[in-house]
């Protein structure tokens, strides 16, 4: 078997005549002196030298050594090697625990989260704005309520959609710029077809006439007076039945309304008739202050119960005012220099249950207000001190049936007393009438319904006691 690395193992043989060194494998081989190697000039050029005997030799004696390890040598494969298994890497998520990413996550989950709520409650604002707008813009037609009943076709005007919009849009957060000179008028003008068929319109057209007629009072008001009113939450936002001395109804009307100075308006303006749900006014003023005229819309305040004016300088009552305002039971008149001397008329038309009237002056009406079939049936309390009253006290006074207090203290009333009372009375107070001279009637001092009798001041008297009265 040939050896692989014959090939690198041969020796190639000088040329004879070649100058060369004598072999090494010899120990007793030794360079001659007259050999000389040869130059590298001559193995450039491709000269070899001729080998000698010895050299021979050697090749052949290295060629059968060679030969004979030749056999014995094993080709050297390469060693077998098995394929290798597939990897299987399994992605294993870190069991490390870091709170402070922990924390982080959470809180832009929690961001992200209210950005989403905020971005639907944002989306679902306007699709309601819109649906709005549609629904006030679009024509709307009253229905018959019965086939008998024949209505005409009745849509918004351009003027009173754009009021509605306007307050729905932009008066929550601009009401002072509210356009109520306007838009008061031209809702004050839809009819009630239209709101009984419309609610949820209705309802924002009253809330709208219900502001503008108190901004009406704000805008009246004096610099002190408007700031006053603004501390109590005055226009201020259109929540109005939230504003200090309002009160509403179930329906969001203005129920009851009490003004005191100096939050009161310098003359109480017109826009107040637009407060038809309006049952209890109190008007508590500065005397000088709300002054002048009661504006000519108070009449269409149909619903009022109780009216209190009180120091003010509101001139004399319309004659006819009682007539509009059939449903008044309490009348309160206090320290109104510039009202005069008389009642309206039509205050005899009235079912009062309390009359009061102090501290002005007043010519007597007992004998009028006695005289009133209406009255002798309702009145209850009937207060007329401070007031200058002269003249005598009628005898159709018994005939107030229903009445339990009569206070006519502080005046110049005259003598003679009336021989009888009303049958019911329980209060009676003449004191301070220094005119008032004689002897008390019996049936006075003999009463089991009288609990207080005051007549200090009086040239009155009685035979033995009397009762509850003290002189």
């Amino acid at each position: 078997m040939s050896s692989k690395f014959r090939e690198h193992l041969s020796i190639k043989l000088p040329h004879p005549n070649d100058n060369v060194e004598k072999s090494k494998f010899s120990p007793a081989s030794t360079i001659a002196p007259s050999r000389v190697a040869s130059s590298p000039k001559d193995i450039e050029a491709g000269l070899s030298p001729s080998p000698s005997f010895r050299d021979r030799f050697t090749k052949l004696f290295f060629d059968f050594r060679t030969l004979s390890r030749d056999s014995d040598t094993l080709p050297i494969q390469e060693p077998y090697l098995s394929q290798w298994p597939p990897l299987h890497v399994q992605k294993r998520r870190c069991t490390c625990h870091h709170p402070e990413k922990k924390k982080r996550n959470r809180r832009s989950c929690c961001v992200i989260l209210l950005l989403i709520i905020i971005l639907l409650w944002l989306i679902g604002n306007i699709i309601f704005l819109n649906i709005r707008v549609l629904s006030m813009t679009s024509p709307i037609i009253s229905s018959p309520t019965n086939a008998s009943t024949t209505s005409t076709a009745y849509s918004l005007s351009s003027n009173a959609q754009q009021c509605l919009s306007e307050y729905t849009l932009n008066a929550p957060s601009a009401p002072s710029s509210y356009p109520c000179s306007t838009c008061l008028p031209t809702f004050q003008a839809v009819p009630s077809t239209y709101l009984s068929s419309n609610p949820q319109n209705a309802q924002q057209i009253i809330n709208a006439i219900q502001f503008c007629g108190l901004r009406g009072i704000f805008d009246t008001a004096n610099s002190q007076g408007q700031a006053t009113l603004g501390n109590s939450s005055w226009v201020q936002d259109v929540k109005f039945c939230a504003w200090n001395g309002v009160t509403c109804d179930g329906s969001g009307r203005v129920a009851n309304l009490t003004l005191t100075f100096p939050g009161v308006p310098a003359t109480l303006p017109n826009e107040l008739g637009a407060l038809t749900g309006l049952e209890a006014l109190q008007v508590i003023g500065g005397n000088s202050i709300p002054a002048g005229a009661l504006p000519s819309s108070f009449t269409n305040l149909t619903s009022l119960s109780n009216l209190h004016i009180e120091a003010t300088a509101i001139t004399a009552l319309p004659s006819n005012l009682f007539s509009s305002l059939k449903a008044v039971t309490t009348l309160t008149l206090v320290r109104n220099t510039m009202m005069g001397s008389s009642l309206p008329s039509t205050l005899t038309q009235l079912s009062l249950q309390n009359l009061v009237i102090n501290s002005q002056q007043l010519t007597n009406p007992l004998s009028t207000l006695s005289s009133s079939s209406s009255l002798q049936a309702s009145l209850q309390l009937l207060d007329l001190s401070s007031t200058s009253l002269t003249g005598t006290i009628p005898s159709t006074i018994s005939s107030f049936s229903a009445l339990t207090q009569l206070l006519l203290s502080n005046n110049n009333l005259q003598a003679p007393l009336p021989t009888n009372f009303s049958p019911s009375l329980q209060i009676l107070s003449l004191q301070n009438n220094t005119a008032l001279t004689g002897t008390v009637p019996s049936s006075l001092c003999s009463s089991a319904q009288l609990k207080s009798c005051s007549l200090q001041s009086t040239g009155l008297n009685a035979t033995g006691g009397c009762g509850s009265c003290q002189f």
